[in-house]
């Protein structure tokens, strides 16, 4: 399964590139730093699933989604967020209606029993959101 990593901190970024690259039948597709390279990526690449941060430049999460749909662009979408929204049932409605399949909270540290938490509950959502599609 090929994914694309779309988030603005290098090291959130660099953390999930390794988690995929470590999982057997998962592959990096490509790792970009905001929406605007997303969506150009996903044109190019056609990676099975998105890994999409809601807060980049140039291009929110949110707006890449709208501009999935507008272009018609059909791979699963994992939203990882930092933002206090998996309290928030309608921004979730929100996302999901946009195309998000999954929304995580990337409420993690670089080492630790959280990391493993986040890591099940990340690939569970990948795979959940490739096959939806």
């Amino acid at each position: 399964m090929r994914v694309l990593i779309a988030d603005d901190n290098p090291v959130v970024r660099r953390i999930l590139q390794q988690l995929i690259e470590k999982e057997e039948g998962f592959e990096v597709a490509a790792a970009v730093s905001d929406g605007d390279e997303c969506i150009e990526t996903i044109q190019k690449t056609a990676p099975d699933v998105v890994s999409l941060d809601l807060e980049m430049p140039r291009m929110s999460g949110r707006a890449v989604l709208m501009k999935m749909l507008e272009r018609n662009l059909k791979p699963g979408v994992v939203v990882v967020t930092g933002l206090p929204i998996l309290d928030q049932p309608s921004v979730q409605d929100e996302l999901r209606s946009l195309g998000a399949n999954a929304i995580l909270s990337k409420d993690f540290s670089p080492t630790g029993n959280d990391l493993n938490l986040f890591s099940r509950e990340y690939f569970r959502a990948l795979k959940q959101a490739a096959t939806a599609q």
